[in-house]
């Protein structure tokens, strides 16, 4: 069973999803059936309804476009979780991390420099796709220790841009 902390708008439900594909939130069951159509869309079926939506993913994040309604929704593991507390609990660890391109893209510009100090939600990375111009934000606070591209550079999906510590 995997289990995963969905955080969507300020409110936290627990997801639970069998190897048989049931699906249970809120002590609720039901079958659930995702299906990836093609770039960001997901066709999802639960009982016998279908349902068609755009899930974007934008830092540590999702902005989900469902019947014409966006939501912000956050994902975690329950291991990440659990690592994320244990971190937090320790403060003597020195953490890294790393900002990678959601999409294909032209990097339009840099915000910040080598030895920055960025705050969560700050944006770092300016990426145009499609015609359209994505900020990439830092999703918590740190260092900016190293820049792997620049301005006019072509970059792939997942490909490292940026790393912060």
């Amino acid at each position: 069973m995997s289990r995963y902390i969905v955080n969507l708008e300020g409110k936290e439900f627990i997801i639970d999803i069998s190897l048989d594909g049931v699906l249970s939130v809120l002590g609720h069951e039901g079958a659930i059936d995702v299906r990836h159509v093609g770039g960001d869309a997901y066709s999802v079926l639960t009982g016998n309804v279908s349902t068609q939506i755009i899930a974007r993913r934008a830092g540590g994040k999702y902005q989900v476009l469902l019947k014409n309604n966006q939501v912000e929704v956050q994902v975690e593991t329950e291991r990440d979780r659990l690592l994320k507390q244990y971190a937090t609990a320790s403060g003597s660890a020195h953490h890294r991390y790393e900002i990678h391109a959601p999409m294909p893209a032209l990097v339009v510009r840099v915000e910040v420099n080598v030895g920055d100090e960025v705050k969560g939600g700050q944006g770092l990375i300016v990426l145009e796709a499609m015609k359209m111009e994505n900020e990439i934000k830092s999703h918590q606070a740190g260092k900016v220790k190293e820049i792997y591209v620049a301005k006019g550079k072509a970059v792939e999906k997942g490909e490292l841009l940026m790393l912060l510590e």
